[in-house]
C-alpha cells in the first residue's frame, strides 16, 4: 500500500527518532522526489546531515525549507546553528537578522543573539538611514547565496547614497573579508562604529579582519574596545584568544578562551582553542582534558579527536591515541591528517594483530590525497 506525503514524513520521524538514519533518509527522500520543495522533509534531511557531521550539505535543505515555509522557527534556528558549525559566523549574523526582521522571536532566538553578539536587526539599524529594506533584504539574500563579490560591489554603490545605513557598512565589511578585501573591510567597520560608537559587533568584525591581515596589536585592541561596550561578548574573547595565541601569547589566550567559557559554558570551539593554547604550553594532561569537554559539548567532532590522539601519543599512550584517531575517522572518513597520525602511530605501535597490510593502505591512501591537491 502507497504512504500518503504525510504518512511517509510520520514513518521518517519515528526512525529519525529510533537513530534508525538509513531508514529515515529513505523515507524524506521519497517525499523530495514527489515534492522538492517540502519544508520538513527538507528541515528533517538538514538534521540528519548535522547528525553525521556534515553541516555543509545541511545549508541546502534548510535554505529550501525557509524559503517554503519561513514562519517556523526551528527552520532558522537550524539553519543559524549549520553557519556557527561551519564557522562561517558573519553568514550566521546576516541570517540571525534577516529571521528576526521576519518576525521570529523565542528563547532559542534569546540564546542565539548571546551566542552570535548580535545587535540590532536591520530594520532597526536603519531606522534613520533611509535605506528601504527591500534592497537590504535582496542584499543579504545575495549574501547568504555566497555572493559575496556583488554584495561588495553594490553595497559600496549604497553607502554614498546611504552613507548612514549600519547594515550597509557590516553587508561591506563583512562580504569585503570573505573576497580578500581585507583594507576596505576595516575601513566598512570603521564607518559603522563612526554611525554607532557603541556598535560592540563592529569592533568585533573589525578586529577580525585585522587579525586576518597579521595586525594581531590593532586586532586585540578592536577586541579590547567591544569587550569594554559588552563585557559579556563570549565570542569576542575568543577571538581575541586566536589573536593573542597567533601572537604567542598562549597564556593571555587561555585567560581569553577562559572568559568566553565562563559566559558560555557550552562554546565548544573556545574548549577546543584552549587545548591547542595549552598544548603549545606543554600542559599535555590540561589540553586533553579541553579537548574532552569539547568532545562531551560536540560528539561529531573529529578535530577533537584527532587533537586528543595526538596529546596521547605524546604522553605515550599509543593505544589510546590510535582508538581516538580511529573515532576521528569513523566521523569524518577522508580527514586526511587523522589517517596521517594514525598510521605514524601505528608504526611505533604496532601488536602482533595489527595487520601491516593496514598500514600500506593508508600511506597510499594519503599519498594519492596529497598529490591530488
Amino acid at each position: 500500500m502507497e504512504l500518503t506525503l504525510d504518512q511517509a514524513l510520520q514513518k521518517g520521524i519515528e526512525a529519525h527518532k529510533a537513530g534508525k538514519a538509513q531508514e529515515a533518509d529513505r523515507y524524506y527522500t521519497a517525499i523530495l522526489k514527489a515534492q522538492p520543495k517540502h519544508p520538513d522533509a527538507n528541515h528533517n534531511m538538514g538534521i540528519l546531515a548535522i547528525t553525521i557531521n556534515k553541516p555543509e550539505k545541511a545549508l541546502p535543505f534548510f535554505k529550501t525549507a525557509l524559503e517554503a515555509n519561513p514562519n517556523i522557527a526551528q527552520y532558522w534556528l537550524s539553519y543559524i546553528d549549520a553557519l556557527i558549525k561551519l564557522d562561517r559566523m558573519a553568514d550566521a549574523k546576516a541570517v540571525f537578522d534577516q529571521a528576526k526582521s521576519n518576525g521570529a522571536k523565542g528563547d532559542g532566538f534569546d540564546k542565539l543573539e548571546q551566542r552570535l553578539g548580535a545587535s540590532a536587526s536591520p530594520k532597526a539599524i536603519t531606522r534613520d538611514s533611509g535605506l528601504p529594506q527591500d534592497q537590504l533584504q535582496t542584499l543579504m539574500g545575495l549574501y547568504n547565496q555566497g555572493e559575496a563579490q556583488q554584495v561588495f560591489e553594490q553595497a559600496q554603490k549604497l553607502t554614498k547614497k546611504y552613507p548612514e545605513a549600519l547594515a550597509l557598512w557590516n553587508l561591506m565589511g563583512a562580504s569585503g573579508v570573505q573576497i580578500g578585501q581585507l583594507d576596505q573591510a576595516v575601513l566598512a567597520f570603521q564607518n559603522a562604529i563612526n554611525i554607532k560608537p557603541d556598535y560592540a559587533t563592529a569592533y568585533n568584525n573589525m578586529g577580525n579582519a585585522l587579525k586576518d591581515q597579521g595586525k594581531h596589536e590593532e586586532a586585540i585592541e578592536a577586541y579590547s574596545k567591544a569587550l569594554s561596550i559588552k563585557p559579556d561578548f563570549a565570542e569576542v574573547y575568543y577571538n581575541m584568544g586566536i589573536a593573542l595565541k597567533d601572537y604567542g601569547k598562549e597564556e593571555e589566550a587561555i585567560e581569553a578562551y577562559s572568559k568566553a567559557i565562563n559566559i558560555q559554558p557550552d562554546y565548544a570551539a573556545a574548549h577546543f582553542n584552549m587545548g591547542l593554547a595549552l598544548k603549545a604550553q606543554g600542559k599535555i594532561q590540561e589540553a586533553i582534558e579541553a579537548y574532552s569537554k569539547a568532545i562531551s559539548i560536540d560528539p561529531n567532532d573529529p578535530e577533537s579527536y584527532n587533537n586528543i590522539g595526538i596529546a596521547l601519543k605524546d604522553q605515550g599512550k599509543e593505544e589510546e591515541a590510535i582508538e581516538a584517531y580511529n573515532t576521528a575517522l569513523l566521523i569524518k572518513p577522508d580527514y586526511v591528517e587523522a589517517k596521517k597520525n594514525l598510521v605514524e602511530t601505528l608504526k611505533v605501535y604496532s601488536p602482533a594483530d595489527i595487520n601491516s597490510n593496514h598500514i600500506i593502505e593508508f600511506d597510499n591512501e594519503i599519498k594519492s590525497k596529497v598529490s591530488e591537491n
